[in-house]
């Protein structure tokens, strides 16, 4: 019988696809054809913005660097993974190693819980991102054109060095820019959900902890070396994720603002006009995928903060209630640096130099949005 764990299979098997899972065959080949593909797509998507941005309205403006931004984003998310591959071994290996020897002490099955509404968040937000690439082709495609003469609108606007406007090159281009689309809003979702996952473990972990420390009446020698121990790996833990995540914390939360200031100006642009429509059903999913990738970053920093709040006192009349009296000087000693430590806490940050909470998250959707009524006025 195989043990729970708080790793969700979907999030596996996608960091396998990004070639960032342990053990993934041929890993070089497969970074390698991410690096071609990705490359390939920012040189054509940005290339097509510089070039025809002196000719488009704003709102096409708009529209394409909302579409280059996410894939920038998660050229940046593969980056950090791949170069930091130790590290998120590490994590992933101290998970399955956590779940397997504390589930012993999880007598309120907090681990099973946990797995389960891991499972189901992670597949959510995947859903989310992956569903709001086939409401933009949809956008896209659906309506027939007015125009017999004019080009077939790509997916993905480029400028390829071919003709793209007769079949049956027109149809496979769409359906590689399809998959490209699929592919990278996949990895996109994979990534925030990782860190998703990552946070309801240490949570889990730190319950498991707290539940242990209520239920055991004395405390003695051995249990003081277990507490202290315990205590010391949810904090190493929890550092290697804000080393992993901080960097990606700080790209993520800048180029949401500024997406969904994009997107949140075609929305209302779309609104105001009576053949927005199109308009709507790409952008719309679009939109609701971006906004809760912030607030999936957002929200770690804000649950993590509240379970070191219940901890943090859990832990400081834990060790007061200690026979401390009774132990060596310097067993006792070591009681002051546990409380010390709690009172601390541990906190997500972006870049590290300022934490991650819903407040980040609301400053975010208000710079956006006043970054709307701008791009509206300017129009």
């Amino acid at each position: 019988m195989t043990s729970i764990n708080t790793i969700s299979q979907t999030v596996k098997h996608g960091l396998r696809y990004a070639a960032s899972w342990p053990g993934t065959p041929s890993l070089i080949l497969h970074k390698f054809f991410w690096t071609i593909v990705m490359c390939g797509l920012q040189i054509y998507q940005y290339g097509y913005v510089i070039r025809h941005y002196k000719y488009n309205t704003l709102v096409d403006t708009v529209d394409n660097l909302s579409i280059c931004m996410p894939f920038t984003l998660v050229c940046i998310k593969l980056f950090v993974a791949w170069t930091h591959r130790g590290l998120l071994y590490d994590i992933i290996s101290t998970m399955e190693e956590d779940c397997k020897k504390y589930a012993v002490l999880d007598t309120k099955n907090l681990i099973s819980k946990t797995a389960h509404l891991s499972f189901r968040l992670t597949n959510i937000v995947i859903c989310i991102c992956v569903s709001s690439t086939a409401c933009y082709a949809i956008g896209v495609l659906a309506p027939q054109r007015t125009n017999i003469t004019a080009p077939r609108e790509l997916l993905i606007k480029m400028d390829l060095p071919f003709n793209t406007n007769n079949s049956p090159i027109y149809e496979l281009v769409i359906v590689l820019q399809y998959l490209c689309k699929v592919s990278t809003a996949f990895t996109f979702g994979v990534f925030s959900s990782l860190l998703l996952m990552m946070v309801l473990h240490l949570g889990c972990q730190i319950d498991i902890m707290c539940q242990t420390l209520k239920e055991v009446p004395y405390k003695n020698k051995t249990q003081l070396r277990f507490f202290i121990s315990r205590h010391q790996q949810i904090i190493i833990f929890a550092e290697r994720i804000e080393k992993l995540f901080t960097y990606l914390a700080l790209s993520q939360l800048l180029s949401n603002t500024l997406i969904t200031c994009c997107v949140g100006y075609i929305i209302a642009f779309a609104l105001q006009n009576n053949n927005g429509f199109k308009m709507l059903i790409k952008f719309v999913v679009y939109y609701m995928a971006v906004c809760s990738e912030a607030f999936i970053y957002c929200f770690a920093g804000e649950y993590l903060n509240i379970k070191v709040v219940k901890q943090s006192k859990l832990i400081g009349d834990t060790a007061y209630e200690f026979l401390w009296y009774n132990m060596h000087s310097k067993e006792s000693r070591l009681m002051l640096l546990v409380i010390l430590r709690s009172q601390k806490g541990f906190t997500f940050t972006f870049g590290k130099f300022a934490s991650l909470s819903m407040e980040s998250f609301a400053g975010i959707m208000k710079a956006s949005a006043s970054y709307i009524s701008v791009l509206l006025a300017m129009s």
